[in-house]
């Protein structure tokens, strides 16, 4: 009889197990049922989180662009994939911002391609005075088959890849002492350069006392009049209020100005297919809006350019072709002293049959 009781009473608390068990699994317990269906990102993508500097405003087109490529990445991914950016010369600018990516203390960057000019001349093809016709020449050069291949010498130099050609602007001559229409007028003045022999060599041709300068001292050296002038894209003189201390600009359109955007070749090469694709999306994508938002923009910062006082001249055709020819020396003295990986003279025979 203690038998049966015992094998009953065991049986209750068996079956009492079991109907917690039921339960606790229908309310959502530790253990609930796992779906078929893999969290987004998490098998698709490998987890990483890719660090990008920037070294202009977050209003900046440039800066928008990558907020634009984080987005898209970390959206498209699931957030396996994450970016953070660090805009406004966080990490530094110019020559600092190639050297992080370079390094892989940053996997992707940004900054106008001047600073290339310490570890090779390619890119300062694309900065020869007066070159492109316009703009969409300028990016029809860049999105050429010429343009990949300059990337790719880059790249195999420095380790670092330009993934996407960006757009800094059109750069404009602004001044404090007097107006500039012509290469005479320059006579005597101090401007600053950025830290490249073919921008030294180009003010040296039409006239002026070119200085290079770090950026971030800039504003500074035009306020204490320490320098006369500068010259950078609309965008740039807007953002950093020089039309402030600069009474004068001459839309002499001398260079137009791309911004690299930057990413460790051997990182990049180190993908996995999906996310290597995914990073080329995003890029192009960001890209195309890049460029499509530097156009307003100049037109906005043009506005406040002259809103601030600044006076502007813009040069007849005949002026203008003035300075074409006082700069003309800039490309004799390219072609025997630089070096770089693509030929000059096949070079220039390409942007021409591109115009």
């Amino acid at each position: 009889m203690e038998n049966i009781k015992r094998k009953i009473s065991l049986l209750l608390v068996l079956a009492m197990v079991i109907s917690t068990a039921g339960i606790f699994a229908a309310c959502g317990g530790d253990k609930a049922p796992q779906s078929n269906a893999a969290a987004p990102g998490s098998s698709e993508y490998a987890s990483m989180t890719i660090k990008m500097g920037g070294t202009v405003p977050e209003e900046h087109p440039i800066t928008r662009a990558q907020y634009l490529f984080e987005e898209i990445v970390e959206r498209e991914s699931g957030g396996a994939m994450k970016v953070e950016v660090f805009p406004n010369a966080q990490m530094g600018t110019g020559r600092e911002m190639v050297e992080a990516v370079q390094m892989g203390n940053l996997q992707m960057g940004e900054t106008t391609i001047a600073p290339f000019s310490s570890w090779t001349d390619e890119f300062s093809l694309l900065a020869l005075p007066f070159l492109f016709e316009s703009r969409e020449h300028a990016f029809k050069v860049a999105d050429s088959e010429l343009g990949k291949r300059m990337a790719d010498n880059v790249a195999e130099i420095t380790g670092v890849r330009v993934i996407g050609y960006w757009e800094n602007g059109i750069r404009q001559l602004t001044n404090g002492a007097r107006p500039v229409r012509n290469p005479s007028d320059l006579k005597g003045m101090k401007i600053r350069v950025m830290e490249n022999p073919l921008y030294l060599n180009l003010f040296t041709a039409i006239g002026a006392n070119p200085m290079p300068m770090a950026f971030g001292e800039l504003y500074t050296a035009l306020q204490q009049k320490t320098i006369d002038g500068q010259d950078n894209p609309y965008a740039i003189t807007a953002t950093n209020k020089f039309y402030e201390i600069q009474p004068y600009m001459t839309e002499l359109g001398h260079v137009f100005d791309f911004t690299g955007f930057l990413i460790n070749e051997e990182w990049y090469q180190s993908l996995g297919e999906k996310e290597k694709a995914l990073i080329d999306k995003a890029s192009a994508e960001a890209t195309k809006f890049q460029r499509e938002e530097a156009v307003k923009y100049e037109a906005e910062a043009k506005k406040k350019v002259e809103a601030g006082g600044t006076k502007i001249e813009v040069l007849t055709p005949e002026e203008r072709e003035e300075f074409r020819k006082a700069s003309a020396s800039v490309y004799d003295w390219f072609r025997s002293s630089g070096k770089p990986v693509t030929n000059m003279d096949d070079f220039l025979k390409q942007v021409d049959s591109l115009k």
